[in-house]
């Protein structure tokens, strides 16, 4: 005969052991200090955000060398910075004749454009601010974690500029919106 599980001290029935993979037994515990389990439920949290985090960075170091391999193969960096230096040679603009709009983004711990190249560049051109991010290096259109963020930051100033502008595409963009809303709503991209 082979022992059981004993029902009234493990699992769903139990106070004193309860079972671990239920999360809210854990939340529960975690929140009740008087909880025989409350220090392990807030150790268990704890690992389980630090495993987040770890996975998360795990994932955006490798997307961010995914993209840097695409985007550098058959390139020669070398060799492109000397075309953009070559003064006889023209790259088709001048930074000074730029009226748009620019920001430029630029990683405070790049060894190959020193910041303060960056900060005349954007002091030559008309209308240009330069922002700089703390602890990024060279590449930054390679970061997973920084081209997000440039992304939504365009979201956003398109988001605004449709609200100055009253554009609506005819209905089109907030239909959309609310179609995928919908679709979300119901798991549709699961």
């Amino acid at each position: 005969m082979t022992p059981g599980l004993d029902k009234e001290n493990h699992g769903r029935n139990s106070t004193i052991y309860p079972d671990p993979s239920d999360a809210s037994n854990m939340e529960k515990a975690a929140k009740d200090t008087s909880d025989p389990n409350h220090e392990a439920a807030v150790l268990a949290a704890a690992a389980n955000t630090l495993a987040d985090k770890e996975r998360q960075t795990t994932y955006d170091t490798r997307l961010t060398h995914a993209i840097w391999d695409l985007a550098t193969s058959g390139a020669n960096p070398a060799v492109d910075l000397l075309v953009c230096l070559e003064r006889r040679h023209t790259i088709g603009f001048r930074y000074v004749d730029i009226t748009r709009p620019v920001i430029i983004h630029h990683g405070s711990k790049d060894t190959r454009v020193p910041v303060e190249n960056v900060r005349w560049l954007g002091k030559t051109m008309k209308r240009c601010e330069v922002r700089v991010l703390e602890g990024e290096g060279h590449g930054l259109m390679a970061s997973a974690v920084v081209m997000g963020g440039v992304l939504m930051d365009i979201a956003r100033e398109w988001d605004d500029w449709m609200k100055v502008t009253g554009s609506t595409n005819g209905g089109k963009t907030e239909a959309a919106r609310r179609a995928l809303r919908e679709r979300a709503s119901i798991g549709a991209f699961r």
